[in-house]
This record gives C-alpha cells, structure tokens and sequence, in this order.
C-alpha cells in the first residue's frame, strides 16, 4: 500500500535547555534593534563571529614603528587571493579580517575622511581620530533599523605627531588602542605568542618588528608561510606605508627559518 510507510530516521532525544535557547535565539535575532532577555544583540554577535572565521592578521607597535601581517585566503585553487591590507594615506593603513565587500566600503570611507580632513585643515589627521570615524559608522549600523552591523574588524597602524598607532575596531563600534593584537580565524594563538614576548615591543627595530609580528602569524596556521601565503605592511619614522615586496618578504621568511632552526 502507497499510503504506508515506514520511518527508520532515529528518534531525537527533546531537550528543554537547548530547544529554549535556540527558541529564544530565533525570537530575537530578527532584528538589530532587539534586545534578548540576556541582555544580547545576537545580530551584533552574528557580525563579529564573521570576524573570527576571517583571515588571520597580526599588527605589532614599537617606538618608532607598526607592522600589519595578514595570511592571504583564496576562495578556491582557481581564484587569486583577496586583498587584505590597504593604503589609506601616506602614514596609515589598514589590515582586515570578516567580510571583505564590507572592508573595502570601510577603507573607502576612511579615504574619504583623510581627504576631507586634508582639504579643510591642511594638514594630516590624527590616526585615533579617524579610527573614532569607523568606531562610530560601526556602532550607528547597530542603533538603526533596517541596515546591518559591518562584519569586518580592522587593524589600523599609522604614525603621526604623537607617534606610532594601533588600533582595533569591531562590528560592535568598540574601539581598542593596542601595542599588538591578532584578530581572524586561529588568533588566540597569535594573542598568545604576542603576550609571551610583549616587553620587547618598545625597543625593536623595523626588522625585528616584522620578523616578530611573521612568527605570531605562524602561530595562527598549520601550514608554512611564505612570501606567497601572506602579506606584509610598514609605517613609522622615515617610512611611509608600504606593503613589502616580494624580494623584502622572501628575506624576511629566510630569516624566520633560520631563527626557527
């Protein structure tokens, strides 16, 4: 008989905790404007889970300069890595990790307000300035109905008339003003290594500093980094920002593996 049937999926065990949780989940996360009972933006928190499943990038400060590494991620074996550091100014730049459509706006904003800052005051902004621009486009994003928090975290390393900069932002308009950080995909990792060695920030040179921020890198992947697997940038005294060179990062890997053995 067609009308007959017989089901052998096995029977799912109810669980009260669990079917609450995701019942209250499901209540809540429709919109950015909704608090949940626990006193959560699940939205704001689906933004910045995008962050960590980004690519990984390390950012170190010294004295006299920042260096912004980040691994290249490639959507398949057929398609070209996506860009994940940006020149914005002369003395800044950025390393992102999430939703690169959503880094790309953000760098452009950035852009825009250099420009804008430059023509009306003739004169370069402070870096903490402009990274409270992006701190507050992300945070308005989470105030207004019917937009969508930014699902990129940024590092932003730059040098002006104070000195040497690094700076955080995240989809939830927190800003956070660092001597290193890792954000993506494995950066506890990176955290960690950077912890271990954070006393000697203030006094390394330009190449210990990248050679330092290569090996946090390395932290966050199985697999061996090489001048094509990831990229670096500069900024600081006598140094404008710059994303290095094939040659300049293939030193730089030679070196790292010869302190590695």
């Amino acid at each position: 008989d067609n009308s007959l049937f017989i089901c052998l999926a096995p029977l799912r065990c109810w669980d009260p905790i669990t079917s609450c949780c995701a019942m209250f989940r499901n209540q809540y996360d429709q919109d950015v404007l909704t608090w949940s009972p626990q006193g959560r933006l699940h939205q704001v928190e689906y933004a910045m889970e995008a962050v960590k499943q980004g690519a990984t990038a390390v950012g170190c400060k010294s004295r006299d300069y920042v260096v912004l590494a980040t691994l290249k991620r490639a959507a398949s074996e057929l398609s070209s890595a996506q860009n994940k550091l940006f020149k914005i100014d002369e003395n800044l730049g950025v390393a992102i990790s999430g939703l690169t459509a959503d880094g790309t706006l953000a760098t452009k904003s950035l852009r825009a307000a250099c420009i804008t800052h430059k023509f009306t005051f003739g004169s370069e902004a402070e870096i903490g300035r402009l990274a409270g621009i992006i701190s507050d486009k992300s945070q308005t994003c989470t105030q207004r109905s019917g937009s969508r928090p930014s699902g990129i975290g940024m590092l932003i390393a730059g040098k002006d008339d104070q000195g040497c900069h690094l700076y955080q932002t995240c989809p939830s308009g927190n800003l956070y003003n660092h001597s290193a950080a890792a954000i993506g995909a494995r950066s506890q990792a990176s955290k960690t290594f950077l912890e271990k060695h954070m006393d000697r920030f203030h006094n390394l040179s330009l190449t210990e500093l990248t050679t330092l921020a290569l090996q946090a890198l390395k932290e966050a992947t199985t697999d061996p980094i090489s001048d094509m697997s990831c990229s670096v940038a500069v900024v600081g005294d006598g140094s404008p920002f710059r994303i290095l060179e094939h040659e300049e990062l293939s030193a730089f890997m030679t070196r790292l593996e010869l302190d590695v053995n």
